[in-house]
């Protein structure tokens, strides 16, 4: 087991001797190693207030045990630091004013240490539940909704359904709000990937122009009622990336586009190489964006308060886009005139030579 997973991993559930005593004599321990280190120490180096060096023991266990053997740890490092460095040594009692106001510093502080790094231990647990319990539920409702979706394009095209235009209008709801759900999940499983997992790019050579036509066409629904168009450089080359994470985060820009911006307004795609740049520029004619909004893109679950009650999503579209290209070296950033002023975001990839065997292949 590494040392990250170890410290990171949940304190025990057991009785209380696995839960407290274990803890407390592993602190103990800690103390005793810390005391000789700084008895060593002594030898060579002046140190002023050696207490300090006793937070770094109560700092790991009340990360990886608790509060309550943290706080023992505390207390027998105060101990500890007056007994064998505060004179008189080998007694409890500290004679030096000055000595006496640091060991009184030190329990306040290590006190509070103790009490913060349990809290921030209990909210990284808090955050893993989370994660796992997003990711167990979007599992389960992932094939359900399969079926839903399924149903629901079958039936919308039955010919008795076709021609009854409030049936044909009720299937068509269905269907749509069921791949909308769809894409929802999908963003909470990137996201509970994103988290636990990591990202793990595959590198290969990518055409600009194939990588955005094909993610606008597997977005022709959500872009049904907008006319795209599509500006490419002449300039422009390969680029080096994973072509299904960057499909992704594209097409996150591009559904963001066409959702907070009205039907039949123009969506415009811009790709052109600068300096050692791929550039590609997704604008559109929409609700823009305020300052804050500007500052916070790609926060996780952020959305614009006075778009929340009124567009539906998840607040995660924009920070996936941001992890997947940032995981390939690429960036993105956002800029607008203002609101009801439209949006326009750009991604930036590093543009890399291309081998000739693949600039052949693409002539031809």
């Amino acid at each position: 087991m590494h040392f990250g997973t170890w410290f990171n991993s949940p304190p025990p559930k057991g009785n209380w001797i696995e839960r407290y005593m274990i803890p407390s004599l592993i602190a103990l321990f800690l103390v005793a190693v810390t005391t000789i280190l700084i008895a060593i120490a002594l030898r060579w180096l002046i140190l002023g207030n050696v207490g300090v060096l006793y937070l770094l023991p109560v700092f790991v266990v009340a990360m990886r045990w608790g509060l309550i053997p943290a706080l023992i740890c505390a207390v027998v490092s105060v101990a500890a630091s007056a007994f064998f460095f505060y004179p008189p040594i080998f007694s409890f009692k500290a004679q030096n004013w000055d000595n006496q106001v640091d060991l009184v510093l030190f329990t306040i502080v290590a006190v509070a240490t103790s009490h913060l790094a349990s809290r921030l231990r209990r909210k990284d647990e808090v955050e893993r539940l989370r994660e796992a319990l997003i990711g167990s539920v979007s599992h389960e409702l992932r094939t359900p909704l399969a079926s839903i979706m399924g149903a629901s394009s079958v039936i919308a095209n039955a010919e008795g359904v076709k021609n009854d235009p409030h049936l044909s209008t009720l299937a068509n709801v269905v269907r749509e709000e069921a791949e909308r759900l769809n894409h929802d999940i999908q963003n909470l499983l990137d996201a509970t990937r994103i988290s636990s997992d990591g990202i793990h790019p595959k590198r290969e050579w990518i055409d600009p122009a194939d990588i955005v036509n094909v993610a606008i066409e597997r977005r022709a629904r959500a872009l049904a009622s907008h006319k795209v168009r599509v500006t490419i450089s002449d300039t422009v080359s390969l680029f080096e990336g994973d072509p299904v994470l960057f499909d992704q985060a594209i097409g996150q820009i591009l559904s963001n586009a066409a959702k907070y911006s009205p039907a039949h307004s123009e969506i415009e795609v811009d790709i052109r190489h600068e300096s050692d740049q791929i550039v590609f520029s997704v604008s559109d004619r929409g609700a823009g964006m305020t300052r804050e909004d500007q500052t916070r893109l790609g926060e996780r679950f952020y959305r614009s308060p006075r778009l929340a009650s009124t567009t539906a999503g998840s607040g995660l579209g924009i920070w996936i886009a941001r992890a997947f290209l940032e995981a390939s070296g690429g960036s993105i950033a956002a800029e607008s005139g203002g609101l009801n002023q439209g949006s326009k975001v750009t991604i930036r990839m590093p543009a890399s030579k291309v081998p000739a065997r693949e600039a052949e292949a693409t002539d031809e």
